[in-house]
């Protein structure tokens, strides 16, 4: 950067130079008009000419590589928000099954098992129950509770007593 605006004093030195010495030569009105012109252009030359070296960044190949960086960011924040968005599912369910439960008159705690399928979705892959000792009857209305109001199947809830 510093070579360009050497390189431009140098030519407006030059070129101011130059057309002092033809003014100073001539002697008609008419000729010093166009020799004014001429050095007014030369000095316009010697400031334009340096600039035609400059290059400007890749433009193309910076935008392209701002948008495969976004990509993969806005990627990484859909993982993370897919995952938050599950969690919040099934601290959802248990709160939802435990509070039922309860008013169904069978405190228990809720464990909801999850895993990640092909697609990369989180399904259940079981429920227990730890509740204290229950009559048969309860337990049945509970699982019917689970299986009609949250859909869960039959075959993936379990139970856990405590005596």
């Amino acid at each position: 950067m510093i070579e360009l605006f050497q390189t431009m004093l140098t030519g407006v030195a030059a070129a101011a130079l130059c057309g002092g010495a033809a003014l100073a030569l001539t002697r008609g009105n008419a000729l010093r008009e166009v020799i004014r012109l001429a050095g007014g252009l030369a000095v316009l030359l010697a400031v334009l000419q340096p600039l035609t070296g400059l290059r400007m960044p890749d433009l193309a190949g910076t935008i392209h590589q701002a948008v495969q960086d976004n990509a993969v960011q806005s990627a990484r924040y859909q993982q993370e928000n897919e995952a938050v968005l599950a969690e919040a599912a099934v601290q959802s369910v248990v709160d939802y099954i435990e509070q039922r439960a309860a008013q169904l008159g069978v405190p228990c705690t809720v464990t909801l098992a999850t895993s990640q399928d092909t697609d990369g979705r989180t399904v259940l892959t079981g429920l227990t129950l730890t509740a204290q000792g229950t009559e048969q009857t309860e337990r049945e209305t509970i699982e019917r509770m689970i299986v009609s109001e949250c859909s869960i199947p039959k075959e993936l809830v379990t139970w856990n007593w405590i005596e």
